[in-house]
């Protein structure tokens, strides 16, 4: 009988199953009740109904793979963040405000307005008719999504600095579905599933993007409006799935895994090949559209990254068993500026230098970054940082490192003493499970659903995401102001600073800039979070405190029905100056959150309510369906933060700006009383800045 099988045969039959499917059989006796939040179940047939990517570090969690499920079927959103330049977040609606507003400079950011810049989590605009998304990524210029359909659309512009592609005011914000070749049916158009054009796997580089199909063909995009060129190479073997089954052949070799678009590179890992490095490619200035395939004849094979592992050992050759033994098998890389850095299943990480022509004479084991425990390692980045995960722990590490240990192989070949491998506080035994880099800021994502964000947003850009519409809601966070850039404090990575998606919380912090209860009393205050580090610092742990757990009050915490709560990240990107991220939101519990709070203004005579423009999400509106005029004074209590509309408060309303009692013993000068900590003062680790 079925229940007598080993559970090993069992979970081989599950995969066939589509989810009704599944719960229905394993209701049906105890033995099976046992495997219904099985984890090899849950996240294929997450992966392969939503195309959503694996997540290494979480990939045997069960009960967060079921959840994901279930959510995805109404509630994937996608938010994003920073610089909005050539478009690229997918906003259109500051450019209406700045049309309202006028021209507004911000101070210490050279030729920067509020139109370009974006420092609170909007969501992208004209998603809603896209379907589920289930991946998003940040390119140089560019956001891009990838549906449940398998149809790619990109915000922006992919190549910045050519005149390949512009952003017009015609174009709108997007996101605009990347096109095929004339001979091919885009998946988007085509009434059938076709394997050839639904992409299964994509990567967004600086300049291009690279998309493996379900079929394995590869395919790159060079500019939004140009269709895609299918991407062949003259000495690798590639091999594709049948069109009629795509039922997985006996052997893997030749066989795409993996296409990741690096910062001037292409590249794929192929089974039985290893890592494959190419120049990105695009049609000739001669060259029409009908062209639908390029042919590589210059590729680098990066040494050493082809071994794959084999059911009876006793079969391979020395070489590959010492290969085997010595490097193992690649589970993951990532394409750097100058390098390729990969992690085995033995626990190992390696690195590889391009030279001239992108050539790659060897690699070298990082010693620094060993995993001698057996458990799995994983390597995320780009361009010049990323992060290894071992055992817990999340070392990020830049690009010099890199280099001093390359320059150290002939006198330092053990790489003893090389300084560059950090260990943020926030981000060690935490659950981080994935990293997203940016030029100078990156993102973490957490298992709880939760990102946090670390480093420099170069004029202000708002790419940490970290609230406000200017300078003081960001400094109240823990942003540091200086020549034009806004750097993090080194406060905020003991605990770090949470991306807030809560419209709520955005009033919130801009009350408390604002001066809250009573400016005046506040100035002297607020004056020292400008003047002093330290105090400012501190202050924006304080406000990270009490920003946090809004979900997680007992009068709303009844409409958290998976535990989730209302915003849970479910992946996270970065590039250049800007960032994304794809959101599942419980609403019914967002609007409990919302409710809880607005209370009654007896002061203010009830006017009526404003019914909600649907689709508006300028950050304008306060998110109870309530309008709000852009160009009110700004002591009018809703553009102070205080009020959602006449006649309501936020409960926020009657609180003064927090008063201090501060690590070295000083007080913050005022009238009110002092303000407690809601989690305990914390011990920061100051030196873990960056």
């Amino acid at each position: 009988m079925l229940p007598d099988l080993p559970v090993d045969i069992l979970v081989l039959i599950f995969p066939y199953l589509d989810a009704r499917s599944f719960l229905a059989l394993t209701s049906t006796c105890k033995a099976f009740r046992e495997l219904r939040l099985d984890a090899t179940y849950w996240s294929h047939v997450t992966q392969t109904t939503f195309r959503v990517p694996n997540q290494p570090v979480v990939e045997h969690d069960g009960v967060r793979w079921q959840k994901l499920y279930r959510r995805m079927l109404t509630q994937s959103h996608v938010f994003t963040w920073g610089s909005n330049a050539h478009s690229r977040l997918g906003h259109r609606q500051q450019q209406q405000i700045q049309s309202l507003l006028g021209p507004r400079r911000i101070p210490g950011r050279p030729g920067g307005f509020r139109n370009t810049q974006c420092a609170f989590p909007i969501e992208m605009e004209n998603m809603r008719d896209l379907g589920i998304i289930a991946d998003l990524q940040c390119g140089g210029w560019s956001t891009t999504v990838l549906n449940s359909k398998g149809t790619l659309y990109t915000a922006g512009v992919l190549d910045g600095q050519t005149m390949l592609e512009f952003t017009s005011n015609a174009d709108g914000p997007g996101p605009h579905p990347l096109r095929f070749p004339a001979s091919y049916h885009s998946a988007a158009s085509a009434p059938y599933h076709e394997p050839t054009t639904e992409i299964r796997h994509f990567s967004s580089g600086r300049q291009h993007i690279l998309g493996l199909s379900d079929s394995g063909k590869i395919w790159t995009w060079y500019a939004k409006h140009h269709p895609a060129l299918q991407v062949k190479f003259m000495h690798v073997e590639l091999r594709e799935m049948s069109s009629h089954t795509l039922s997985p052949e006996p052997s893997l070799y030749g066989r795409v895994k993996k296409v990741l678009a690096g910062w001037s590179l292409s590249s794929a890992y192929i089974y039985g090949t290893g890592i494959v490095v190419w120049n990105p490619v695009r049609r000739d200035a001669n060259e029409d559209a009908h062209v639908d395939t390029k042919l590589i004849v210059d590729t680098v094979e990066i040494p050493k990254t082809g071994y794959q592992r084999v059911k009876d050992a006793s079969r391979e050759s020395e070489d590959d068993a010492a290969l085997g033994r010595d490097v193992g098998f690649v589970l993951n890389y990532v394409m750097l500026e100058n390098y390729v850095v990969f992690v085995t299943d033995i626990g190992r990480v390696f690195c590889a230098k391009f030279g001239e022509g992108n050539r790659v004479d060897g690699v070298l084991e990082l010693r620094a970054l060993r995993n001698e425990t057996g458990t799995l390692s994983d390597v995320q980045g780009s361009f010049r940082n990323f992060a290894v995960f071992k055992n817990g722990e999340v070392i990020t590490i830049h690009q010099d490192y890199l280099d001093a240990c390359w320059d150290a192989q002939t006198h330092n070949p053990e790489q003893t003493g090389i300084e560059g491998l950090k260990r943020i506080p926030a981000l060690q035994q935490n659950d981080v499970i994935s990293v997203s880099f940016g030029d100078y800021h990156f993102l973490a994502l957490h298992s709880t659903g939760k990102i946090t964000s670390y480093g420099t947003e170069l004029q202000a850009c708002g790419a940490l995401g970290l609230g406000g519409d200017g300078e003081p809601e960001g400094r109240i966070r823990g942003i540091r102001y200086a020549g034009g850039e806004g750097k993090l404090l080194p406060h905020a990575y003991t605990h770090g600073r949470q991306v807030w998606f809560e419209p709520e919380k955005k009033k919130w912090i801009t009350y408390m800039t604002s001066g809250a209860k009573d400016p005046d009393e506040a100035k002297e205050r607020m004056q020292l979070a400008v003047t002093d580090r330290r105090a400012q610092g501190e202050l924006s742990e304080w406000i990270e405190q009490e920003g946090r757990d809004w979900d997680k009050d007992p009068e709303v915490r009844t409409a958290d029905d998976d535990g989730l709560g209302s915003y849970f990240a479910l992946s996270v990107s970065a590039a250049g100056w800007h960032s994304s991220a794809i959101v599942l939101v419980n609403e019914a519990l967002a609007a409990r959150v919302r409710a809880r709070c607005i209370v009654r203004d007896p002061n203010v005579p009830l006017e009526e309510e404003v019914e909600e423009k649907e689709g508006d999400s300028s950050g304008r509106q306060s998110g109870h369906g309530l309008t709000l005029d852009p160009i009110s004074s700004f002591l009018d209590p809703i553009v102070h933060g205080a009020s959602p509309q006449k006649g309501y408060k936020y409960v926020w309303a009657d609180k003064s700006f927090p008063r201090l009692r501060l690590r070295d013993g000083r007080e913050m000068p005022g009238e009110v009383a002092f303000d407690e900590w809601r989690f305990g003062r914390p011990e920061w680790q100051l030196s873990a800045g960056m």
